[in-house]
């Protein structure tokens, strides 16, 4: 068995997205100890993955940056050796005397060269603990899970959207994460674009999929949890769409909000909006699972107002700025509402009855 660093990256993360799919689309048709061990290496494969891509990615601009110590002498003599058909790497492989940095350092490497995300950082350091804990003395509670799947699909969001232009761009392995053609590349070949499952083969579209549909997801399973305060946010929405200041407010703007969805436990909203006898805009709600938050957005993705659970505060936007909330497949700006609320977009509030009702309000006056 010999692999390049970036197919050993590869067949790590093929191996974690195996064990995923058994656990988060078929946990009913496995043992709890089978889920947790299907758990366990997805994690460690994941976190395994991860190290790999990003000392991939460094390497590629500077071979010598992932080693500990590029100036030993067993590194320069291979360097003298390598050329494009006779790579540094296996030649180290071949002659030993070599130790890669560790996962904490590349991580701290690779956002410092390209994103300086706190995001990026965050995420990817708690996958590295999370990998610490689970394989050393595994985790439990209904906190600690919550906390792991929060942690799994964090980490394939910055595969996605912070990792993949640069994956794309490597000839080794770019082929894995585009194609999406009916017959796909994978780590053990050529494959069908679907599984027997209908669930996606190939990297790109599976990504996508998930990061889609595994928000709904994410806030359901949070929703059960006080400590979010997803709960008490819906309830006071329900409370405000039933109060009378509610409906003279509707009536003043001649304005009509039809609900085509509103789920309490899974903090989802889609909002119609007519005033006079036109169609306004549709509004929908985005959650995001790294931040707890949740944006109200039109059908172009201009934020109306937006909710921070943990802190209970409510960002109102400026009717006329067109500020728009990153898709999932998207890079997500660390702490958006926080610097649109530095530029002047958009204004703090605590969150109440009262001030959601200015938010709605806000929303009408920008269209009169």
């Amino acid at each position: 068995m010999k692999y390049t660093l970036s197919q050993n990256a590869i067949s790590s993360l093929s191996i974690a997205i195996e064990h995923f799919k058994k656990f988060y689309y078929h946990s009913d048709e496995y043992n709890r100890s089978k889920n947790d061990e299907s758990i366990k290496i997805c994690i460690t494969f994941l976190e395994n993955s991860v190290e790999l891509m990003l000392k991939t990615i460094l390497a590629s601009i500077s071979p010598l940056s992932i080693y500990e110590h590029p100036n030993s002498r067993a590194i320069q003599k291979a360097l003298s050796k390598a050329s494009e058909t006779n790579k540094l790497e296996d030649i180290l492989i071949s002659e030993g005397g070599f130790k890669t940095i560790k996962y904490s350092s590349v991580v701290q490497e690779y956002n410092d060269a390209y994103h300086n995300s706190d995001k990026v950082f965050c995420v990817l350091k708690n996958l590295g603990e999370m990998r610490n804990a689970i394989t050393h003395f595994g985790i439990d509670g209904t906190d600690a899970w919550e906390d792991l799947i929060s942690c799994i699909l964090n980490s394939f969001d910055v595969i996605y959207n912070y990792l993949y232009p640069q994956l794309v761009e490597l000839d080794s392995i770019g082929d894995y994460f585009t194609t999406d053609d009916l017959v796909v590349e994978t780590i053990h070949g050529y494959e069908p674009l679907f599984d027997n499952d209908f669930i996606f083969n190939n990297i790109v579209d599976f990504l996508d999929e998930l990061l889609d549909t595994s928000e709904e997801y994410m806030c359901a399973m949070r929703a059960a949890n006080p400590k979010s305060k997803i709960n008490q946010f819906a309830e006071l929405t329900e409370t405000l769409f039933k109060d009378t200041k509610f409906a003279q407010m509707l009536s003043l703007y001649d304005a009509k909000i039809k609900v085509h969805n509103f789920d309490l436990k899974k903090n989802n909203y889609d909002f119609k909006i007519t005033i006079g006898s036109e169609l306004w805009d549709n509004i929908s709600s985005c959650y995001s699972i790294y931040n707890n938050v949740t944006a109200f957005c039109g059908e172009t993705g201009k934020i109306y107002f937006l909710v921070v659970h943990k802190t209970s505060e409510l960002y109102i936007y400026n009717s006329s700025d067109h500020v728009v909330w990153p898709q999932h497949d998207e890079a997500e700006p660390d702490n958006q509402w926080l610097s649109d609320s530095e530029k002047g977009f958009c204004k703090k509030n605590n969150l109440s009855k009262r001030n959601l009702l200015l938010a709605f309000k806000n929303i009408f006056i920008s269209e009169l």
